[in-house]
């Protein structure tokens, strides 16, 4: 499913900078969608979530316990192994044969996405494709996701005390204001994904 959502509404954005005018909530909008779409760049992930289960397929490099796999909303639907190398998934694992990792990662003040599977009796093999259905991204948008999107949209628009100029290109208003290499920089210590 293709992530079109922007991270924060245009009357979440007129509220954070006082503007009144209905008349511009389209561009607002469109504004606040290429910033979202920015920072998903730059992080390596999406905020937003797919409205229903979908299926994505991945091939361990090499034997392992745990798989990488992008991020997870919520439970996993399912998890299967193509053991007969021929695209049919045939076996399909127990929810008891593995656990996801980070442990808790939907607890807690700020809940996060699931991103590796762990088998407890068992490994993955190299070459062996998994197919994982689940429903991807993040459980909630982040509050810091949400305001950074605003501020930059802010700068982009000269809506802010913080913009200097106006530039047309996305990646010249970040580059030319410091305040938004800011914003960037503390988003990308918090969320950016690091995966080794």
């Amino acid at each position: 499913m293709t992530v079109i959502a922007a991270y924060a509404t245009a009357e979440q954005y007129k509220s954070a900078t006082g503007i009144t005018d209905i008349e511009r909530d389209e561009e607002i909008l469109i504004d606040l969608i290429a910033i979202s779409r920015y920072i998903d760049g730059r992080l390596g992930r999406f905020f937003s979530k797919d409205a229903e289960p979908v299926s994505r397929i991945y091939m361990p490099e090499e034997n392992a316990a745990s798989l990488w796999v992008d991020d997870m909303a919520a439970l996993p639907v399912s998890v299967k192994l193509d053991t007969g190398r021929n695209r049919q998934f045939e076996k399909t694992l127990d929810p008891a044969d593995y656990e996801l990792l980070p442990l808790n990662a939907d607890k807690g003040p700020e809940p996060g996405p699931f991103y590796q599977i762990q088998l407890l009796n068992s490994i993955f093999y190299a070459g062996v494709r998994v197919e994982v259905t689940a429903q991807f991204g993040w459980p909630e948008i982040p509050l810091a996701v949400q305001r950074a999107t605003i501020h930059l949209t802010a700068i982009l628009r000269l809506e802010s005390p913080r913009a200097t100029r106006r530039i047309s290109e996305l990646s010249e208003v970040i580059e030319t204001s410091r305040d938004a290499q800011f914003i960037v920089k503390q988003l990308i210590e918090q969320y950016k994904v690091w995966r080794v």
